[in-house]
């Protein structure tokens, strides 16, 4: 099966470096989604079991998405855990850096503040087409779901 052709977009976005003030706000906010193979490439990276890497990671309700037939449906994906009591992804250092800045997630990964609305809408579509995937969506139904994460309609 070839991968959907998306206006701008042909393959996966390239990853930004940013890590200025603003962006990193949206680590205490609401970290970014992952997509199809960071679950797996965060967990070598960070040399944990299975079972370990779980409880880093929840189910999302996701956003609410418009296809392009203009039906609406909920994009449920996997996010990393909000730690409550420090605010912020479990991931953040207290000094505001990303302990896995080199292997983030593709929503934190592909998406910066500082980037325009039409390129943001392009990447965002190809990652909910990414995250329609079996098994990921089959990895998503085994995590505890996420009580911080408030899905959003786009």
């Amino acid at each position: 099966m070839s991968e959907p052709r998306i206006p701008g977009i042909i393959e996966a976005p390239p990853r930004t470096e940013c890590a200025c003030a603003t962006c990193v706000q949206c680590c205490k906010d609401q970290p970014g989604a992952l997509a199809p193979g960071d679950y797996e490439r965060i967990r070598d990276h960070l040399r944990l079991t299975d079972d370990e890497a779980r409880e880093l990671f929840r189910s999302s309700e996701g956003a609410v998405v418009q296809t392009a037939d203009m039906h609406q449906r909920r994009q449920r994906t996997i996010v990393p855990l909000y730690n409550r009591h420090r605010k912020r992804c479990v991931f953040l250092g207290d000094d505001d850096k990303c302990g896995i800045h080199e292997v983030k997630p593709a929503g934190c990964a592909m998406f910066d503040t500082h980037m325009d609305a039409g390129k943001s809408h392009a990447i965002s579509y190809w990652l909910i087409m990414q995250q329609s995937d079996a098994a990921y969506q089959e990895r998503r139904r085994e995590l505890k779901i996420s009580e911080h994460y408030k899905p959003k309609a786009y």
